[in-house]
C-alpha cells in the first residue's frame, strides 16, 4: 500500500505543469544621453523573456515606448526632442506576468549646441571679407595699370 501512494504522489507531481514566477524587476538601471537621444541599460532579471521600456515626462502619463526580447538588456531611444526631461523604467515579463517596475531614471536631452549656429554665420562673414579683400585687390590692380 505505501508503495502504491508514493507510485500516486509522483504520478501527480510529474504530471502537474511546473508553476513559473512572474520574473523579478530589472536591477540597476542606467542611461546615457546624447545630443537627441537617451541610451539605457540594465541589469537582468533571471526568468524574463522581454522587458518593457515606458518613457513618460511625469509619473501619471508613462507609456511603453519598447518591448526588447531577452537576453537583451539595452535601449536606443532617439529622435528625442531637444530641452525635454524624460522619466524611464523597465519591467521584465514571461509567461506568468509583469515584474514591478524598476528603479526609474530621469534624462533631460540638452539643448542644441551653439555653435551649430554660429558656424554657418561666421562662414557667411568669412566669405564677406574675402569678396571684400578681392574688391580692394582688384581696384589697386586697376588703379596701378592705369597709373592712377
Amino acid at each position: 500500500m505505501f508503495s502504491f501512494s508514493l507510485i500516486m504522489i509522483l504520478a501527480l507531481s510529474l504530471a502537474t505543469p511546473c508553476l513559473l514566477a512572474a520574473p523579478t524587476s530589472p536591477g540597476d538601471l542606467q542611461v546615457e544621453v546624447g545630443r537627441d537621444h537617451v541610451d539605457l541599460w540594465w541589469q537582468p532579471s533571471g526568468n524574463a523573456t522581454n522587458y518593457i521600456v515606458y518613457r513618460g515626462t511625469g509619473v501619471n502619463d508613462m507609456a511603453s515606448i519598447a518591448n526588447v526580447t531577452a537576453p537583451i538588456t539595452a535601449y536606443h531611444d532617439g529622435d528625442l526632442e531637444h530641452r525635454t526631461t524624460h522619466i524611464y523604467y523597465v519591467t521584465a515579463v514571461n509567461e506568468e506576468g509583469e515584474s514591478d517596475p524598476g528603479m526609474s531614471i530621469i534624462a533631460t536631452v540638452p539643448a542644441k549646441e551653439s555653435n551649430e549656429i554660429i558656424l554657418p554665420i561666421l562662414a557667411i562673414v568669412l566669405s564677406v571679407i574675402a569678396i571684400q579683400i578681392c574688391v580692394v585687390m582688384l581696384l589697386y590692380h586697376f588703379k596701378t595699370k592705369m597709373g592712377l
